[in-house]
């Protein structure tokens, strides 16, 4: 294995150090690059959460605004609203 100009002989047990260091540099990198997948991940998903509840919000203001709008129509057909022609076909 060669790192730089240093040459590291597989099973030469002077180049035991080299060798722990270069193995543990690997997988320091390996759990570093998980982590960071993991991360990405749960933002993902905490993000997915806002955008849902975000257009559940936004759903639930459309049925509202609906039902208050359906509410007054109704209203003003029971109220007997009278133009000015009905007024005076009585």
């Amino acid at each position: 294995m060669r790192i730089g100009n240093l040459i590291i002989q597989p099973w030469d047990r002077k180049n035991c150090i080299y060798r722990l260091v270069a193995i543990l540099l690997i997988l320091s990198w390996l759990f570093w690059g998980l982590t960071i997948f993991k991360d990405g991940q749960r933002i993902q998903q905490r993000l997915e959460a806002v955008q849902m509840e975000a257009q559940r919000k936004e759903e639930q203001a459309i049925r509202a605004s609906a039902y208050r709008r359906a509410a007054l129509e109704q209203q003003t057909v029971q109220s007997g609203v009278q133009n000015a022609v009905d007024t005076f076909k009585q």
